[in-house]
């Protein structure tokens, strides 16, 4: 067995996409379908620059386990997992992770092709069927300067061409500290959002990352719900109260298996993008586990089962 997952990771590796058995245009169509639902939650480890080929074997040897073994999880139809690595890691991802969890790009660029020396398209993940990319997250911003224009750029590119972006925002210290938390994310959703229609806007994923929060202590329960709530009103006042509503949006900030039930009893929270803890196949899948829907259904299956 351990052969044949080799194999299948070396074809993902240096087939084309068009003979690569990883090529499903429907899966695209069905997380559509799941971004539609409401009470979905969503969790993505977003693994910065870490994790080498080994570690990937490594990590999906024990996550796909996990996923695969756990009976509540397969009752649940409103549960996405996805996990973004390296540019370099993406294709192993992809060949590695069991059916049902997604590969996500941390980063891409908004052309689809020409002299961007060490950039990635859009257009190449998604060759792969890799359908999710993380945009604006703050090291990008900070570290790569990179504008709230570009950032739209990418957002444009992604949701013109069916595919979803992972859309960070948030406040540094000294932002919040000035009471000007309103004012930032206000203006990171108007320019980040621009020329993005109301219905494009529902298959983006808003990931509410409060600066000052990542790698110290997370943000309060009052602080999370008060500032989820904030950016739902301020995606209102861009399109409409029903889009409001119904768009997604995650909290990060240094989430682990400690305080994630304890967070996703903010019910404004749709979910976490995990930085540190997502590095942890058994971490990560307690973080997934610890979601108030799961432990309903978990009760539920439990009880037909007595």
């Amino acid at each position: 067995m351990e052969d044949q997952k080799e194999i299948k990771v070396e074809q993902t590796i240096t087939e084309t996409p068009k003979t690569s058995k990883q090529k499903k245009p429907t899966k695209k169509q069905l997380v559509s379908e799941l971004l539609a639902k409401s009470n979905s939650k969503i969790f993505i480890a977003n693994w910065k620059m870490n994790n080498k080929f080994a570690d990937i074997k490594a990590y999906f040897k024990k996550f796909n386990k996990l996923i695969g073994s756990d009976k509540t999880l397969k009752t649940m139809g409103n549960v996405l997992i996805g996990v973004a690595p390296t540019a370099i890691g993406l294709l192993p991802v992809v060949g590695m992770a069991r059916k049902g969890i997604l590969t996500v790009a941390q980063n891409v660029y908004h052309k689809e092709n020409g002299s961007y020396t060490g950039c990635i398209s859009y257009d190449q993940v998604h060759e792969y069927n890799i359908n999710y990319a993380i945009v604006g997250h703050y090291e990008t911003r900070t570290i790569f300067n990179l504008k709230e224009a570009d950032v739209n750029e990418v957002v444009k590119s992604l949701v013109n061409n069916q595919m979803t972006p992972i859309l960070c925002i948030g406040e540094t210290a000294e932002e919040k500290d000035n009471g000007l938390t309103q004012k930032m994310l206000s203006k990171q959703l108007l320019n980040d959002l621009k020329d993005v229609s109301a219905n494009q806007a529902l298959n983006v994923i808003i990931a509410y990352e409060p600066i000052w929060a990542i790698g110290k202590s997370p943000a309060t329960n009052d602080e999370i719900d008060k500032n989820i709530k904030m950016i739902r009103e301020i995606i209102g006042s861009i399109y409409d109260s029903e889009t409001a509503k119904n768009i997604h949006i995650l909290y990060g900030g240094s989430v682990d298996e400690n305080n994630a039930a304890e967070i996703l009893t903010v019910r404004s929270v749709d979910g976490f993008l995990v930085g540190r803890a997502g590095l942890d196949p058994l971490a990560f899948y307690k973080i997934i586990k610890s979601s108030p829907e799961y432990i309903e259904s978990e009760k539920i299956l439990k009880s037909k089962n007595k």
